[in-house]
This record gives C-alpha cells, structure tokens and sequence, in this order.
C-alpha cells in the first residue's frame, strides 16, 4: 500500500468511524444560535450552548472536522500559538497569567470529555520539545522563567536524557510537559458531535453558508438550499472561508503545514508513548501512533496546494534526522491548512449585536479551540465577559496578498537561522 493509493483519506479518516453524513439543509428554520463551522471551536460552542439549554443548529460546509480540526498532529497541551513572553510584551504579566490560565482550562477540557466518554481516543501523555543546536543554558533559563512567572510545568532534560526519547544526533537538550497529551483528533471531534446531537444539537453537513444578514434583532444565514434565523451566530470557519465576515476574514493568513504516517513497523529511534517536537522555528513534530506507526509532521508555507510527491518529501524530511529509518515507507501524506492572525493569538469576540466569532489559532489549537467554545458559550448563555480578555488580539488587517509574501519570507528566513545555529553546533567538538 502506497500513500498515493489514499489519494485524500488521512489515517485519521481511515481510522474512525464517521458513519453516514448528517443531511443538508432544505427549508427554513429558526435556533436560538445557528454556529457556522462543524470544527473543534463550532462543535465544541455548540455542545456547551446545548448544555445551557439554547436552541442550536450547526453548519458545515462539508464534513465535521474533515479540516485542520481532524487532521492536525494530535498534541493538546497549554498555551498558544504565540509564546507568553510575547504576549506579556503585549498585555503585561497578569493578564499574560489569566490568558495561560484559559489555555489550561481548554487542556483540562478536552482531556475531561475523552475521559468522561471515551478514554480509547487520547493516545500518550506528556510531550517533549528538543533543541537541535546546543542552548542548555538559554533552555534552562527559559523553562526557570515561565515556571516562576506563569507557573508552566516545564521540566529540564540534558541531552542523554532527551537522546533515550529521540535517538538522533541532531537533539540536544529538551524540556518536558507532563500536562500534554496526545490523542486522534478526528474521533475527539465525531465525540463531540455526538454529544451535541444527544442534547438536540440539529447539524447538518455539506451546508456551506452563503450570507449572513440581519433581519430585525435576528440574523438570517443563507444557505444553497435554505436559510436559518437566529438570535445569536457564531463564526468558526478558520481560514476555509475567508469571504463571509470580512472583519475576520481579512484579518487571517492561511498557512499550511503537512503530515505523514508511516507503514506498521518495529523500531526503537523514537520511544512510544510521548509527543515530540523540535524547537526550529518552523519545526518537525512526531509520535507514535497505532501499530508501531509513526506519525511524522513539518513544514510551514502560505503556498496552500499540496506539493507533489508530498510523502516523499515527508520521507526525506524524517530520515535526515532518523537516519535509521531509511527503509522506511509512507502509507498516507496530507495537507493541513491552519489560520493565523499577525500577533498569533485567536480571534475571539463579537460585535455586540449577535455575531461572535472564535478563529485563528495558529496550529495551537487542541486546547484553544475548547476555551474559546466555551467562553462563547458563556457569554451567549449567561452574559459573561471573559472572553473580553482577547481583546487586545482584536481582528485586524493582515496585509491579503502581501501579507501572505512577507509571511513566507519570514519562514524562509526561519529556516536558514536554523540551519546556522545546527551547522555552528555540529562543528563545535
């Protein structure tokens, strides 16, 4: 079996259950909220909105979490796409230690409903971050900073340690997250779904939204075969349609990153049970998965088509730093594509008369698609203004086109800085 005879099935699809797709809409209905988007941050505003008795009808232009929701690494962890001392430059400290604070919330959240539900669907605990040019002293430092200042739960690994996790000359020293987790998103997202309709929660796939409208104090969302009426909407389309509320929409860039599975195998470079990563700055991210599988990830550009020959080129990418796994063979390679606003931080607010989005959470989103459902749904359901404390990350302009050329200049320029620092460390006795 060769990753080019899946053409667009991921292992996550092959691998859960959908079951038959949730019909279009036909006709015209009413909720109380109509939630556009059957990703992690839709679903999850959805289940919490049903939980505090709203009326909800979701719509999802295609299937539920077929996007970056259910096709993403699995890591679920504290945090955000942006580090904490960026933010604090931004917010100061205390506010910089509410916002962690939401982020770990959102973990715990996540990890609660498997567990609650179906324990089978995370897969690991912990996650470790290498360094692949010497820096023992830089990583300690940072990991003694955000212990004392955000109270993470980092701890210190040298290079022999870091080394009997990844079994690569090119890892130095690491730092450990046990709070992390590891799991198969797509079925996370199927589970959530489920629990939303037991609630009542009508979805319906393939149902793109075409409009929205405000027709006295509702809002109208127009569909190809039917309209919603609903007090209350909430946006969570990411970077898949940017056209539908300009506000956001022209405030995110679309990136994508790429993801490869290995064939079934027996091997010892990396351990089980732990997700892995790096810290280039536009770096690999690894684990392995169901039988002796490994999941391997990497990448980032604004150029959104999917590259030829692309479990190849992930191939390649893991034997350069595994090069004992040069036999091995990719199964499945896909594309994923992620929404990232300037600052790096998700879009998560409203416009004081019904209309909410939560969006752009920059590859880090496991956990923050969670916190932001549910400071929706909370402010819908009960008037609560936590999700104020995004306010200082407000939707604004990100450059369109040229946005997207200095966006990728950048990454470029990333990966040189990292191949300076590993080569200056390789040469080093």
């Amino acid at each position: 079996m060769r990753a080019t005879d899946h053409a667009e099935l991921t292992w996550y699809e092959a691998t859960a259950k959908r079951g038959p797709p949730e019909p279009a809409l036909a006709g015209a209905i009413s909720a109380d909220v109509c939630v556009i988007g059957g990703g992690l941050a839709g679903l999850t505003a959805a289940l919490e909105l049903a939980r505090r008795g709203k009326q909800v009808v979701l719509l999802e232009a295609k299937r539920l979490s077929w996007a970056a929701s259910g096709r993403n690494g699995g890591f679920v962890s504290n945090g955000f796409a942006q580090g904490l001392d960026a933010i604090a430059q931004r917010v100061g400290k205390d506010a910089t230690r509410h916002l962690y604070e939401l982020s770990r919330f959102g973990t715990e959240y996540v990890r609660r409903e498997i567990s609650d539900s179906d324990p089978t669907i995370q897969m690991g605990e912990g996650w470790l971050t290498a360094m692949r040019h010497e820096g023992a002293d830089r990583l300690r430092s940072l990991r003694d900073r955000l212990v004392r200042d955000y109270g993470v739960s980092w701890q210190y690994l040298d290079r022999m340690e870091t080394q009997a996790h990844m079994a690569s000359d090119r890892y130095f020293q690491s730092v450990y997250d046990p709070t992390a987790f590891h799991m198969h998103p797509l079925r996370y997202g199927l589970l959530l779904a489920g629990k939303a309709k037991a609630l009542g929660v009508r979805i319906f796939e393939n149902t793109a939204a075409r409009a929205l409208a405000e027709a006295g104090p509702d809002h109208l969302v127009r569909t190809e075969g039917g309209e919603v009426r609903a007090g209350q909407i909430v946006l969570a389309v990411s970077a898949l349609d940017l056209t539908l509320h300009r506000l956001t929409g022209r405030s995110l860039l679309p990136v994508a990153t790429y993801v490869a599975v290995t064939a079934p195998m027996t091997q010892s470079a990396i351990a089980p049970g732990r997700a892995l990563s790096d810290t280039r700055r536009a770096g690999n991210y690894f684990r392995c998965i169901d039988e002796g599988r490994i999941l391997w990830g990497g990448a980032i550009t604004t150029k959104v088509s999917e590259p030829a020959r692309l479990a190849e080129v992930m191939r390649r990418d893991m034997v350069e730093t595994f090069p004992q796994l040069a036999a091995v063979r990719m199964e499945y390679a896909w594309a994923g594509l992620m929404a990232y606003a300037l600052h790096k931080m998700p879009l998560i607010g409203g416009d004081g008369r019904g209309l909410w989005w939560a969006t752009g959470f920059g590859g880090h989103g496991m956990n923050t698609t969670a916190m932001a459902g549910i400071l929706l749904a909370r402010a819908i359901a009960g008037g609560d203004d936590e999700y104020r404390r995004f306010a200082a990350f407000s939707p604004r302009w990100a450059g369109g086109p040229l946005g997207r050329v200095g966006v990728q200049a950048s990454y470029w320029w990333m990966q040189l800085r990292d191949r300076l620092d590993e080569a200056r460390s390789r040469r080093k006795p």
